[in-house]
């Protein structure tokens, strides 16, 4: 089956193609609902997305790039939710100025050239947000013309700024936002046979630089080609003066008395305003067409990352303070637990991208301070799982994990909150575990992939006020006196605690949801963190237990074995075969980990102990006990063995090489490189191969792609995302 990837315009309609007699690939999305007795009337749950407007169908039995990859999808975003459109928004970075001086009459003008992607415009709309004092502040959205100056089409920005800025050095980021000269748009598909007992279920939304210009009218019409009749299927007002119609809103409508027929479908908007320059940004989001059938298929699956968290710091791995009693009592209880689970690296990009794409850091390219956005060549686990039949969805913290570096990429919503103001605790587990529930309350009918992503336990560590009295130094209470170390550590503990608590309410709504006999839930951390156990705090440049030792444990009632604990060594590169492998989805082709799925079940293939696991560290500084930092040249690397540990660090032109048996030494105190213990030279040997081989396997991958990569591509950084990086660590 061929799916044309190009959504309809104005200029060029939507293209719809028949899968079977009565199926076709539209739209993205999938869903399940699942039967929740055993006797009596069971309910029906929406199974498979016959209907894609946008890419392919669900392809299990496909595992090539072209098939899964969503790289050229439209995506536009409303209140930090992305999601995939019928036609982008066309908007660009007009102005991002640093070191500006406010005159006394606190107005500052730019004139712009018009990018490329906004050529041929008349008018713009605006969105311009200042940097006062660290602060980053939002103006009210301005509507321009574009003009001719100096040979070039340019665009006037004068920007009228609070008095507080009057005399300050500031920064200034301005988005322009084209604006069609039509009040209405019009989007239609080819004809379609529409199949029995369907449901439509879409999005739709207005960007907030059109929320003053009034109502728009949002229609979609079934239309009969032969006849040259359409009829209304949907009509809704919506008005964005209202809060409540902020962001996207979900709606869906029965396609039942269209059963058996062959339709077009035409997609409008109207804006409602009666002033002739009104205008509006509309969007319309994953419409998707399904029909009903009693489950068949597997779980759902929720993979939730709590960034920086250290496996020593939790109970079930030994650690004494109580600082996860939820965690211990359902995870350790009630699901499957890893004993020791490699990170891929110790910062945040590489190692959530390896485990997204089951390829090493080194490969994919993401490393800390790159800036660097996944290739094209490459897809991701939300990818492969939306072409084999899953809703896919997320909802993190932002940071290093936006949607411009690709971890969006097969997504159906990714849903990021922003805290730029450094002020603010940047960790914001409480608000993502509600979106969570949100997100969850709309897909529960469907089968799904949620992933859920954290920085509360990141530094600076901010626990709520009322955890601060949890925790002492061994039985003295902590207090501004205590050292630094010591309140750091135990800062850190208590927001383990605090998340702890939010994640037990998170399971009692997948209870009350009816979710819980359906899904399994997964809990992993990226890496985890530093309290001079080697001298250093924090991470990204050393690959000790401390930071590469990472939690990882499974939970699902009737799927995932209870009270059970797995010794042999698995890694991040795993955690992608293993999840298609539960899910009935093949693996694509670029896959480096091998599944763990058979250490799960009690059903061995082969012998996992003696594998070799790879971390990376990409940090250029440690900081030491006084708080002041040392540069470490990068990358180093680590190889793992059963228990035996090389780690390969750069100094001065050359390397310096640690070893370590954590059987013996599990505190990696007394380095035995030096002592020449039985395989180090082979280990050695394989750290070299490890990181020359790497750019080989990445051009192979490469090659074999009928996606090519777009050379020299890096992301443009918003000033929340820059605020926040900055606020984490990771920028200056």
């Amino acid at each position: 089956m061929r799916i044309l990837n190009r959504i309809g315009s104005v200029r060029r309609p939507l293209v719809w193609v028949p899968a079977g007699l009565a199926c076709i690939a539209l739209l993205l999305g999938v869903l399940l609902l699942r039967r929740t007795g055993t006797t009596g009337v069971q309910p029906l749950r929406f199974v498979d997305p016959q209907l894609r407007l946008k890419g392919h169908a669900p392809a299990r039995d496909k595992s090539g790039v072209a098939e899964l990859s969503t790289v050229t999808f439209p995506v536009g975003s409303l209140l930090s939710e992305t999601r995939y459109v019928l036609t982008p928004f066309r908007q660009e970075v007009l102005v991002f100025a640093r070191d500006v001086t406010v005159p006394a009459d606190g107005h500052v003008q730019f004139f712009p050239e018009v990018p490329d992607k906004l050529l041929n415009v008349e008018r713009i709309a605006l969105r311009p947000r200042i940097n006062v004092d660290r602060n980053w502040q939002r103006l009210p959205a301005e509507i321009v013309k574009t003009e001719d100056g100096q040979g070039k089409r340019r665009v006037h920005v004068r920007l009228a700024l609070p008095a507080a800025a009057a005399g300050k050095q500031i920064e200034v980021y301005v988005e322009g936002i084209a604006i069609a000269p039509e009040r209405t748009t019009s989007y239609r598909t080819q004809p379609v046979q529409l199949p029995t007992a369907a449901r439509l279920s879409f999005g739709m939304g207005i960007k907030r630089p059109a929320w003053s210009q009034g109502p728009v009218v949002f229609t979609i019409k079934a239309c009969d080609e032969e006849a040259d009749v359409c009829e209304p299927v949907f009509s809704e007002r919506l008005d964005p003066s209202s809060e409540n119609a902020h962001g996207w809103q979900d709606r869906a409508v029965s396609l039942e008395s269209l059963a058996g027929r062959t339709r077009a479908f035409l997609f409008e908007t109207r804006v409602s305003n009666p002033n002739k320059d009104a205008f509006s940004l509309p969007a319309w989001s994953n419409p998707t067409v399904y029909v009903p059938r009693v489950p068949t298929d597997g779980p759902n699956v929720i993979l939730l990352s709590i960034d920086t968290l250290s496996a020593k710091h939790l109970p079930l791995y030994g650690y004494t303070r109580d600082t996860a009693p939820f965690i211990d009592a359902t995870f350790a209880k009630q699901g499957t637990v890893f004993d020791h689970c490699v990170a891929a690296a110790v910062t945040t990009p590489p190692s959530h991208m390896t485990m997204f794409t089951s390829v090493q850091p080194s490969v994919h390219g993401l490393t800390v301070g790159l800036l660097q956005t996944l290739p094209d060549w490459l897809v991701t686990l939300a990818e492969t799982l939306r072409a084999g039949g899953f809703e896919t969805g997320a909802v993190t913290e932002d940071g290093w994990l936006g949607t411009e570096f690709g971890f969006g990429r097969g997504f159906n919503s990714y849903a990021e909150n922003k805290s730029p103001d450094v002020m603010s605790p940047l960790g914001q587990v409480k608000l993502t575990f509600q979106k969570a529930r949100t997100w969850l309350a709309h897909n529960k009918d469907r089968r799904f992939f949620l992933f859920l992503h954290t920085f509360q336990v990141h530094d600076p560590y901010m626990p709520p006020p009322e955890y601060l009295g949890f925790f002492d130094d061994h039985g003295q209470p902590i207090t501004d006196a205590s050292p630094q170390a010591v309140r750091e550590q135990v800062a850190y503990d208590r927001e383990i605690r605090y998340t702890d608590d939010e994640l037990r309410s998170l399971f009692e709504t997948l209870e009350q949801d009816g979710l819980s006999q359906n899904t399994i839930f997964i809990l992993v951390s990226d890496h985890g963190e530093e309290f001079f156990e080697h001298g250093y705090w924090g991470h990204g440049a050393h690959l000790y237990e401390e930071t590469t030792h990472v939690p990882l444990m499974f939970w699902g009632p009737g799927h995932i074995p209870a009270g059970k604990r797995v010794a042999a060594p698995v890694g991040h590169i795993d955690l992608m075969p293993t999840i298609l492998e539960i899910a009935g989805v093949s693996n694509p082709s670029q896959v480096m980990g091998t599944s763990f799925a058979d250490l799960l079940f009690d059903k061995p293939r082969s012998d996992h102990t003696e594998r070799p696991h790879f971390a990376e560290a990409w940090g250029g500084l440690a900081v030491l006990p006084d708080y002041t930092s040392v540069e470490f040249e990068r990358p180093a690397f680590m190889m793992q063995i059963g228990t035996r540990k090389l780690s390969r660090y750069r100094k001065d032109g050359g390397f310096v090489y640690e070893y370590y048996d954590l059987a013996t030494d599990p505190e990696e105190r007394t380095n035995r490189y030096a002592d020449g213990p039985p395989g180090v030279t082979d280990m050695r040997a394989r750290i070299d191969e490890y990181e020359h081989t790497a750019r080989a396997r990445a051009m192979n991958l490469e090659d074999a792609s009928k996606h090519a990569p777009e050379e020299g591509r890096t992301p443009v950084l918003d000033p929340a995302t820059e605020e926040k990086l900055r606020a984490l660590g990771y920028l200056k």
